[in-house]
């Protein structure tokens, strides 16, 4: 019979000290209130705050990027393979270039 009451004592204590973690995550952190106001008080966005703490975009992006590129080269065994020349060689290539061909053999 000890056992069992120990048991239940625990399980009361594990339900206690979970309410005690749910109530500690539901309270607010010290100093939201007063962030909150700040950002009532001078109208600041999201994007201001991840401009201030540097998580904003820093950089523009090039005009370029995203855009696709006529390729210029041609596997000549499979004619839908191409290159443009921009990023890793593809494999076709690279077996190719092994073999002893040179890049130019390839161009369109």
């Amino acid at each position: 019979m000890a056992r069992s009451s120990s048991l239940s004592a625990i399980e009361a204590k594990i339900l206690e000290l979970q309410a005690k973690a749910e109530a500690l995550k539901a309270a607010e952190k010290p100093g939201v209130k007063q962030l909150r106001a700040v950002l009532r008080k001078y109208r600041l966005t999201s994007e201001d705050i991840d401009l201030a703490l540097g998580n904003g975009k820093q950089h523009a992006r090039s005009k370029l990027a995203g855009r696709k590129v006529k390729p210029k080269y041609r596997n000549p065994a499979n004619k839908n393979e191409t290159w443009a020349g921009r990023g890793k060689q593809p494999r076709w290539l690279v077996a190719a270039l092994r073999s002893g061909k040179k890049i130019q053999d390839f161009a369109i």
